[in-house]
């Protein structure tokens, strides 16, 4: 309808309804193109909120188990130090308990975390970082991702070299069952499974040199690794900061 009226009215060379008639187009073109770009942008802020919602879950969940984990390891730490200090500190030769025994005989775990994030992996892997709008949360979001990077690669280097002592020193350190199968073997299929005990011997006497060196490099290597576990859990944390920030954010826009 409209490029008719625009044909006769250049037959009639009447320039100014031309010019009326192409502006009214364009408007309407213009016009088209903003509310379509509009409706993208609507949808992209929903696909955020969504998102966001799921990677708040999941950091959150993700913080959770690291801090639990970080609790154990700063035990055995404590456990490693006490050791250390009764052999080259102050400390009083004082017997250990079975708990804290099976703590220091496993000083050679340095295992890798419960750090994964499936929203983080997706957010990257999956390109969902491009819906997301706020430059804190882009930024705390890969400072996450190569803090992850860096501890699996830290965790490796640690595991190298690091002998498991009660191999090394079996007059030192034995491991022991501390779950009684004469009554059923399917209590290895239960929640708790088959549970060891470790038993301390290194007290009872003067220990070797080489084993007090073990002692002290372990005590280096654990603290290593609880300082990086910690340095990850910090990060974590700042990104739970600054994903409240984006949610609230984006709830404004959204309304």
């Amino acid at each position: 309808m409209i490029l008719r009226s625009i044909s006769k009215a250049i037959r009639r060379q009447d320039w100014f309804t031309v010019l009326i008639e192409i502006a009214i187009v364009v408007i309407g073109l213009l016009i088209g193109l903003q509310i379509n770009n509009w409706n993208e942008t609507r949808a992209d802020r929903v696909k955020e909120t969504a998102f966001l919602a799921r990677l708040a879950v999941d950091v959150n969940g993700a913080r959770e188990q690291l801090t639990a984990f970080v609790a154990e390891r700063e035990n055995r730490l404590r456990t490693i130090a006490r050791v250390e200090n009764m052999y080259f500190g102050d400390g009083e030769i004082e017997p250990l308990s079975e708990w804290q025994c099976r703590q220091f005989a496993s000083m050679h775990l340095i295992t890798l975390p419960p750090i994964a994030v499936p929203s983080i992996t997706e957010a990257f892997a999956g390109g969902r970082i491009d819906l997301l709008s706020e430059t804190a949360l882009i930024q705390a979001l890969i400072v996450v991702e190569q803090s992850e990077d860096r501890l699996r690669t830290v965790i490796e280097s640690m595991r190298m070299n690091f002998p498991m002592l009660s191999q090394k020193y079996p007059n030192a350190i034995s491991w022991k069952r501390a779950t009684d199968l004469r009554n059923s073997l399917d209590k290895v299929f239960e929640t708790e499974g088959y549970q060891m005990a470790a038993d301390c011997h290194f007290l009872e006497a003067a220990p070797e040199q080489e084993f007090l060196s073990d002692v002290v490099v372990g005590l280096q290597k654990n603290q290593w690794y609880v300082n990086f576990l910690n340095s990850h859990l910090a990060k974590l944390d700042q990104l739970a900061e600054a994903l409240v920030g984006a949610q609230i954010s984006s709830v404004s826009e959204n309304h």
